[in-house]
């Protein structure tokens, strides 16, 4: 059973922010994105030096406490402190393990910053650039695919997230963003000159967020087995499960239509939507849209 979705344009305040009219192209904000993850990689070098120095301080006091132990001939003491120093000396292995990890994670955002740069030094500017955030994410080509930190996305070509992966794609012509959790499939099946993008959510969860652009919107439309969305100017997800679809609105409208006609289901930010694969929809529920983890940074975030 297919459900069509209609967004509808969100206020129009938000239609006449600068910002949102001249938004920067897609390789300006995974630059943005990937500076970001960087001084993020740079904090988590920075918490890793300061667990290791805090480690081999514990363990040179356990040594010296096993020291003063074995002076004294306490074969208790000894016993004790021997344990001490041990779980010191784990610890601090630990901690030199997290480090190397950090260190390794911050070369990688920096090679990937580095690479974007490059790009817009060759002026090479794709209409959609992904940008791997954590886990492993495969890349799939007509040539075939790879596990890739970043990639320019083209029609006909599919994003796969391994477990626990987060990867973000960028869209020129409209601001667009979208978040893709772990496990997940999401395949761009249409980006032209004339301003479409469709892409196709196979499995897993994504979230979308695009702003409306005065005069020089971009379509934006996401399909599933169950459901297709027509976006302009909202913030939603669609989870896909065995079951169907779930559609969570954050800000913006949306209504759900059966393909077959019908009366419409409209979502509110704040509302979701359970499509089954067969049988009556349910109602609307609420949800706390305003505790709900949020993938944007802040010149994104919801208003």
């Amino acid at each position: 059973m297919k459900v069509f979705l209609r967004v509808f344009p969100m206020v129009l305040a938000l239609c006449l922010a600068p910002d949102a009219t001249y938004a920067a192209d897609a390789l300006d904000r995974a630059i943005a994105h990937a500076e970001t993850l960087q001084t993020g990689a740079l904090g988590a070098v920075a918490a890793a030096e300061r667990a290791v120095a805090d480690a081999q301080a514990d363990l040179r006091v356990a040594r010296g406490i096993e020291a003063d132990a074995r002076r004294a001939r306490d074969p208790a003491a000894i016993s004790v402190a021997g344990e001490a120093v041990q779980q010191a000396q784990a610890l601090e292995r630990e901690t030199q393990r997290n480090l190397g990890l950090a260190r390794s994670l911050l070369a990688t955002r920096g090679k990937t910053l580095d690479d974007l740069r490059g790009w817009t030094r060759a002026d090479r500017r794709p209409r959609a650039v992904m940008v791997v955030e954590s886990g492993e994410v495969r890349h799939h080509t007509p040539g075939g695919y790879m596990p890739k930190d970043l990639a320019p996305v083209r029609a006909g070509e599919r994003i796969e997230t391994g477990p626990d992966a987060r990867a973000r794609l960028f869209v020129s012509g409209g601001d667009a963003e979208v978040a893709l959790g772990g496990n997940s499939s999401y395949t761009v099946t249409q980006d032209d000159a004339a301003g479409n993008f469709v892409a196709q959510l196979e499995a897993g969860l994504m979230r979308l967020r695009g702003l409306v652009k005065a005069k020089v919107g971009k379509r934006f439309e996401v399909r599933t087995p169950a459901a297709v969305t027509s976006v302009r100017g909202t913030d939603f997800s669609i989870a896909r499960t065995a079951a169907g679809d779930v559609v969570q609105v954050y800000s913006g409208v949306v209504a759900v239509t059966p393909p077959a006609g019908g009366a419409e289901v409209l979502l509110s930010a704040g509302e979701q939507l359970s499509v089954p694969v067969q049988g009556p929809w349910p109602a609307a529920q609420r949800f706390n849209a305003d505790a709900a983890e949020l993938p944007w940074g802040a010149v994104h975030a919801a208003p």
